[in-house]
């Protein structure tokens, strides 16, 4: 491919039928590079991260302090990340009910992070939380960390960050990414927060094993060098490579007409599930202001788009797959994806690469950043969730796994060898933030290597354009790559040569507010089983979670009329009986006992109101099982180990 040739970049204009981002040669895109300002890291302190991340690769693995093992949780280390909210106010009361809805998997990841070290399990709310407008080493400074491999007992390496990306930006999270193995939640909706932790605990707990299966799905379109780039330079090299590591795997390849909406369908959540999925497509785009942005931004186009020549106009939903056509009756429980595609995890608020290849200021491309509405629907599925999926932030740049030279260090096809080695981590159960280590190294040193390049042709030294060109979309897919999900979670797989089994989430009974879950499993049945007191680290986890199951007490679910719902929302919890009615209060106990207290003055019960008070009491209830039996299982774990 000379200067003058046209490279083609992922990622398609649904309302217009047109690339996202229009192609261009090397030689112009690096000549627009060259002429930019000199060096463009977000902060100076994240490009010295960047730089010491490589010195340190020749030593040693820079994620974690040398000597820990980054899949252990007992050495590594969990932490949730929540925004820092006032409190008082409405955003306390929904942080406080989102830590409600995630506690089965926070108390799982307490009792696995804690078997050694009580420290290595944190939860950073309130004073702890990232603070707006926050840096990376700002945040970490607060909490005693600093530059270098995570140690976890200052900061444990695996973060979940619990905020949307206005709350917490992208780009915090990238920098985060240089040290720690980083995931994120955001939902709309409390119950898709407790959805997804029912999902996670009970892949972990409950027996989940799924076969050996590892989908390749590859979009080829009729007369579009991007897709057919994808497909023969990065899909198909790479099932190749991946069949001859992993013997005890089934690879199953859908490329070219195999690769329709229809079978991506069965892929997500259908008859074909996989355990592990790979995509690799377009990524469909709306314009700001779209009504269709949030809800399709990011969707995977098919086979069934005809391709650029042949289709000249916007694009029906009948091309791509969007959040909302995954099936109610879907079942993706355990499912990881991987998806090369633009916008395919989320969507910045900015541009964040025209200022330095079109033009002279960054581009608003939405009205504010937000997840991609297809994984966030797979993670929250109510019959039970995928556990991560893998993406873009921002465009895909497709060419960047195929150019030699990507980099001054590195030889051909250099992004190829880090979609293996992460791809063959995930295949042997590597926790998915671990797996993806290697990209955190190759953006690290094409980081390093673009920035000091820049740098010298900011004053004035001679460059090669397609060389620049090369160095900066490699840099840019490598950058973008983010988990949704726990960056905990690994795949469930059944032992080699075993068959898959598949177990039924925990029930929710609907004719009373006490679920089935609880009549089954009281607190007699969390008691630990007879431990052998030689095993200091085992009896600590049993000390730990007995204390824990004796501390959780009654619960009640209560419900209050008002006419006055703008005070309410403002209102703190012990405020409520003050500005609202109380119509009905449900009491569990510990041991499944359940007390439904009635007002007594004659006034008619609202049926609406009965059967919203049950199905949060049913809610609760279940929330509460959950949480039980992540503690026993967690206690059995470590029993066991």
């Amino acid at each position: 491919m000379d200067l003058q040739s046209p490279l083609y970049f992922n990622g398609v204009d649904v309302g217009t039928g047109a690339y996202l981002f229009p192609p261009t040669s090397a030689d112009e895109l690096g000549r627009r590079l060259g002429r930019a300002a000199p060096a463009d890291p977000q902060h100076a302190d994240h490009l010295a991260d960047l730089r010491a991340r490589v010195d340190a690769h020749a030593t040693g693995h820079y994620g974690i302090k040398p000597g820990l093992d980054a899949n252990d949780l007992a050495q590594a280390g969990w932490a949730a990340v929540f925004p820092a909210v006032r409190p008082d106010t409405a955003e306390a009361a929904r942080q406080d009910a989102i830590a409600e809805a995630l506690q089965p998997l926070l108390a799982l990841r307490s009792a696995q992070a804690s078997a050694h070290d009580g420290r290595l399990f944190k939860i950073y709310r309130g004073p702890d939380g990232y603070r707006p407008g926050e840096s990376k080493q700002r945040f970490l400074a607060r909490l005693g960390a600093g530059p270098g491999p995570a140690d976890p007992v200052k900061v444990p390496y695996y973060l979940l960050l619990v905020a949307s990306p206005e709350e917490l930006p992208f780009f915090v999270q990238y920098q985060l990414d240089v040290q720690y193995a980083v995931g994120r939640l955001h939902f709309d909706e409390v119950a898709e927060y407790a959805a997804y932790a029912r999902s996670v605990v009970a892949a972990e707990t409950g027996g989940l094993q799924l076969a050996r299966e590892l989908a390749m799905f590859a979009v080829n379109n009729p007369d579009d060098p991007a897709t057919q780039l994808s497909s023969k330079h990065l899909v198909a090299p790479l099932a190749d490579l991946l069949a001859a590591h992993a013997p005890d795997w089934t690879i199953r390849r859908h490329e070219g007409e195999a690769a329709s909406k229809a079978t991506l369908g069965r892929l997500l959540g259908g008859d074909a599930t996989p355990a592990l999925l790979f995509t690799a497509s377009h990524g469909a785009g709306f314009s700001r202001g779209d009504p269709r942005q949030r809800a399709h931004q990011g969707a995977l186009i098919c086979q069934d788009w005809p391709g650029p020549a042949q289709w000249r106009e916007p694009l029906p939903q009948d091309f791509y797959f969007a959040g909302d056509d995954l099936r109610a009756d879907a079942r993706p429980h355990g499912l990881v994806m991987f998806n090369f595609a633009c916008y395919g995890a989320g969507t910045p608020m900015y541009d964040d690469y025209g200022q330095r290849a079109a033009s002279s200021a960054r581009t608003p491309i939405a009205d504010a950043a937000f997840l991609a509405a297809l994984p966030r629907r797979l993670l929250a599925h109510p019959n039970g969730g995928a556990l991560a999926t893998i993406g873009h932030v921002e465009r895909a740049w497709g060419c960047s796994f195929l150019w030699p030279g990507s980099g001054k260090k590195t030889g051909s096809n250099a992004q190829l060898a880090v979609f293996e080695g992460a791809m063959r981590e995930l295949l042997r159960g590597a926790r998915v933030g671990a797996a993806l280590e290697c990209f955190n190294e190759r953006y690290a040193e094409l980081a390093s290597d673009l920035s000091g390049e820049l740098e010298e042709i900011g004053y004035g030294r001679q460059y090669d354009p397609r060389e620049l060109a090369d160095m900066w979309t490699a840099n840019n897919d490598a950058r973008a790559f983010a988990i949704l999900g726990d960056p905990a979670v690994r795949l469930p797989l059944a032992p080699a040569g075993e068959p898959a089994r598949r177990v039924p989430l925990p029930a929710i009974a609907v004719d009373s507010p006490t679920t089935e879950a609880a009549q089954e499993f009281t607190l007699s049945d969390a008691a630990p089983e007879p431990i052998e007191e030689a095993q200091p680290a085992v009896r600590t986890l049993r000390d730990a979670l007995e204390q824990a199951v004796r501390s959780l007490g009654d619960l009640e679910v209560r419900t209050f009329v008002t006419a006055d719902s703008k005070a309410i929302v403002t209102a703190g919890r012990e405020q409520l009986p003050a500005l609202a009615e109380l119509r009905i209060v449900t009491r569990i106990g510990p041991g499944g006992d359940v007390d439904t207290l009635v007002p007594g003055d004659g006034k008619a019960l609202d049926a609406e109101l009965v059967r919203l008070h049950l199905e949060l009491a049913k809610q609760a209830q279940a929330q509460r099982g959950e949480l039980l039996q992540a503690l026993l299982a967690a206690l059995r774990a470590g029993s066991a180990g």
